[in-house]
């Protein structure tokens, strides 16, 4: 969903980016538990796998340059209460020390929130519900443009 993205878009979610450090071994997300961050991985490496895999093509190699929790974008995109959050359907474990930029989901609403039509046009089919919530926040955009413009001293 970020390919291909508005630069603006970019900017703001990089405003939100938080490094972080994860030591050898460590978990940095657990199967089954809620998907709360996105991970883009600038350093190390990390393996993310099922609980149940079976086979090496179920485990993949993350590196510099990948990221996980496209779920969280999809999530934010529908615009959902923070009670639903996905919850992740892979462990993902530091193999060695680990440096990575996450963004948690609270700021991934914030940006989609404000950059609405980016998303809603990558959705493709959207449900009545999300529609009315799209319409909203159309109109919250519209009003809040017209009263900074009717504000400002002539």
């Amino acid at each position: 969903m970020l390919e291909n993205m508005n630069e603006n878009v970019l900017k703001a979610i990089c405003e939100h980016l938080k490094l972080v450090s994860y030591s050898e071994d460590k978990y940095i997300v657990r199967e089954g538990e809620p998907l709360d961050k996105m991970l883009f991985i600038t350093q190390g490496t990390a393996w993310s796998y099922p609980t149940n895999a079976s086979g090496s093509s179920a485990i993949k190699c993350l590196v510099k340059g990948d990221f996980y929790g496209e779920e969280l974008l999809n999530w934010a995109s529908k615009l959902t209460s923070f009670s639903e959050f996905p919850n992740s359907t892979r462990i993902v474990k530091a193999h060695t020390k680990v440096e990575a930029f996450t963004i948690r989901a609270n700021n991934l609403n914030i940006v989609v929130s404000q950059f609405w039509w980016h998303f809603s046009k990558r959705l493709g089919h959207i449900e009545e519900s999300q529609l009315e919530r799209w319409q909203h926040l159309a109109a919250c955009s519209i009003q809040a443009k017209w009263r900074r413009r009717h504000a400002r001293p002539v």
